[in-house]
């Protein structure tokens, strides 16, 4: 019973902190903005939020996490979770600092990103060992082939969480319940120091979450995504080289959505003949918030569409998840439900595509709404994606 209570109490402090701290931030924003340069981010074209909020949102889950992790480590020698914390500083401050206006160009992220790798697997010593398949672990044998694939992986995966951030409330539940069934699957295998952070990782950013949504009061920003994917992705990773009952596809299931969002985005705009490191509004949750828009809410109605997009996406999210803890010891049939949530990823683009034209030609949308169907349907025009 005193062990459940201390867990909880340590729980508390890191939601309760994570929040306090972001409220503050937001009191003090006046003085925030002394040093923060203007960013116009509502201006860019893949935006899909309303006003300019903090993007320092990510400082406070950090600080909620670490307090969490201090109270736990009363009762534990914490050595892994402050070595993984330590790895993450290059990314964190990389992403800060374009939080604060002092352009960090996406390849110089990615590149704090892989240096945080190449630390995390230098303090920690671990890395992807297996890929769950006779061909894949045949590859991953190899020790330098799995730390370079491992890297990479990590790498890419920060970027993507990154660019779920600007929907009121959706990176934050993205990184919340992912971290959640991280938790899960690492207390299922017996690694409780593992369990125990992703769970404190979890509370910490559903702390946060108020500020951010319905009304997005601040963002994780880049400092956040950046440094919360990886986090995120180094507990999966943990989970994996720990414990050899845990199925490498099942922790990719469990991380699914940054990860299928990001490599559809590049196969579309690969496709399409465009640079894939070009922003576009093509996102899956940038069209469902314009198909509301579209065909309830009408025009100037961001406040009201955002929120209600990330409402409608958390279950899909939250499904692949889900399906990643009941399978962490079923590698063949977790590489076989990750694929179909691939395929249903990439029918649910489509359909949504083929619903904004049908809507179009039925004559049901105003002349202003053709226009903004024009831009949800223009992805099936003469195979041009952007």
């Amino acid at each position: 019973m005193f062990v459940a209570q201390f867990w909880l109490s340590a729980f508390i402090v890191a939601a309760i902190v994570s929040f306090l701290t972001g409220g503050v931030l937001v009191i003090l924003r006046p003085l925030a903005e002394r040093v923060i340069q203007p960013r116009h981010d509502h201006r860019a074209v893949q935006a899909s939020h309303v006003g300019e909020p903090l993007r320092l949102g990510g400082l406070a889950v950090t600080i909620g996490l670490a307090a969490g992790a201090l109270v736990l480590s009363v009762r534990s020698d914490g050595v892994f979770t402050r070595l993984l914390l330590l790895s993450a500083v290059p990314v964190f401050l990389a992403g800060f600092a374009e939080d604060l206006g002092y352009r960090v160009s996406p390849r110089g992220r990615f590149l704090a990103s892989v240096i945080g790798a190449i630390v995390a697997i230098y303090l920690l010593g671990l890395w992807v060992p297996r890929g769950s398949l006779p061909g894949l672990d045949a590859v991953m044998g190899f020790a330098p082939t799995a730390i370079f694939v491992t890297i990479m992986v990590a790498a890419f995966f920060c970027h993507s969480v990154n660019l779920v951030d600007g929907m009121n409330g959706l990176a934050s539940f993205t990184v919340g319940i992912g971290a959640l069934g991280i938790s899960v699957v690492a207390g299922l295998a017996g690694l409780g120091e593992i369990s125990a952070l992703a769970a404190l990782l979890a509370v910490a950013t559903m702390g946060f979450l108020p500020l951010n949504w319905p009304v997005a009061r601040m963002f994780l920003g880049d400092g956040g995504a950046y440094g919360l994917g990886h986090i995120l992705i180094w507990l999966a990773i943990a989970t994996v080289a720990r414990s050899a009952d845990v199925a490498v596809p099942a922790m990719l299931l469990v991380l699914f959505w940054p990860f299928a969002d990001t490599i559809h985005s590049i196969l579309r705009r690969a496709l399409a003949g465009k640079p894939i490191t070009e922003a576009d509004r093509m996102h899956l949750h940038q069209k469902v918030r314009r198909g509301i828009e579209i065909v309830w809410l009408g025009r100037d109605s961001r406040a009201l569409s955002n929120p209600i997009a990330t409402l409608i996406l958390m279950p899909m999210i939250a499904a692949p998840v889900v399906t990643g803890v009941y399978m962490w010891r079923a590698p063949m049939v977790a590489w076989l439900a990750l694929a179909a949530y691939g395929l249903v990823f990439s029918l649910m683009h489509l359909l949504i595509t083929l619903a904004a034209r049908n809507f179009r030609r039925s004559g049901a949308a105003s002349d202003t709404q053709r226009v903004r169907l024009a831009t949800v349907a223009a992805p099936l025009r003469g195979g041009h994606q952007s």
